[in-house]
């Protein structure tokens, strides 16, 4: 499967802990942010099964040339058909594109869950010397190159 076509998830479908299992018995790496966020309870879980499509793109495809913060993504995708993923898609991402290159990493855009700018904002896919889901720290002024690629829910 390409990574430029959209990807189907569903999302509702498994507990938080059974998600965090299945990343560890799927070998997929964690660092210190990740652990922290799935450990702060800012990562909901669907109430019901709901389906969804992901597709990815770069801040420049999405209109900023000169790169752009996440929030301005964020607040200006929904004219495109797009819009932020929850949290719980990163985790469901992770595990169903365990076989494909995201080199150098695909952010899976959401909204920030907390105003506290030293929170884990989200989670980013990279699989350079593992299969990682790692989550960041970053604050509203941090701007994103132009060829960042961001995972995001299109209808």
């Amino acid at each position: 499967m390409a990574m430029n076509a959209p990807t189907s998830l569903t999302l509702g479908r498994r507990p938080l802990p059974q998600l965090v299992a299945d990343l560890r018995q799927a070998d997929v790496s964690l660092n210190a942010y990740a652990e922290a966020l799935l450990a702060s309870g800012d990562v909901g879980i669907c109430a019901t099964v709901q389906p969804v499509r992901i597709a990815v793109h770069t801040v420049a495809e999405l209109g900023w040339a000169e790169g752009a913060t996440v929030d301005d993504v964020l607040q200006h995708i929904g004219d495109r058909g797009l819009a932020p993923c929850p949290l719980e898609v990163a985790l469901l991402l992770r595990l169903a594109w365990r076989d494909i290159s995201v080199s150098p990493r695909v952010t899976v855009a959401s909204a920030r869950t907390r105003a506290d700018e030293t929170h884990p904002r989200g989670f980013y896919l990279r699989d350079d010397d593992a299969c990682w889901l790692r989550a960041y720290v970053a604050s509203d002024d941090w701007v994103m190159a132009p060829d960042e690629r961001l995972a995001l829910l299109t209808r």
